[in-house]
């Protein structure tokens, strides 16, 4: 478990970055709520292949796509929460949004997938 923390981590921070990135273009065209949930959308395809390819290292579940699909749905509520939180209660920038979003969810999300991709027996 503790490897694939460590690879969960360094892909999120790819994902992560790779995200940001055009989060942080986007806002040149947009309002910072389409920026977040078109660069979060692009982010869930990013996330299955490296959840599944170097994370985890096999397929999962029956259905994972879908799991995983459904995971980042959640992940997207309780991130515009928090991105809703930062911009409106605490007033802080909206270039660090999505980094206050990546703080809550990330722990969360970790378990999510373990179960995800992780048989029973290997649990």
């Amino acid at each position: 478990m503790i490897g694939a923390g460590v690879r969960y981590l360094m892909a999120g921070g790819f994902n992560t970055l790779a995200t940001y990135l055009l989060y942080l273009g986007l806002l040149k065209v947009m309002g910072y709520r389409s920026a977040y949930v078109l660069a979060f959308l692009a982010g869930i395809g990013l996330s299955f292949t490296l959840l599944r390819r170097r994370v985890f290292a096999r397929p999962g579940r029956r259905m994972s796509f879908w799991y995983v699909a459904a995971s980042h749905v959640l992940q997207l509520g309780l991130g515009l929460l928090v991105v809703e939180a930062w911009m409106t209660w605490i007033g802080g920038p909206a270039w660090a949004a999505p980094l206050a979003a990546v703080m809550v969810c990330a722990p969360l999300l970790f378990v999510v997938h373990y179960w995800i991709f992780t048989p029973d027996a290997q649990r």
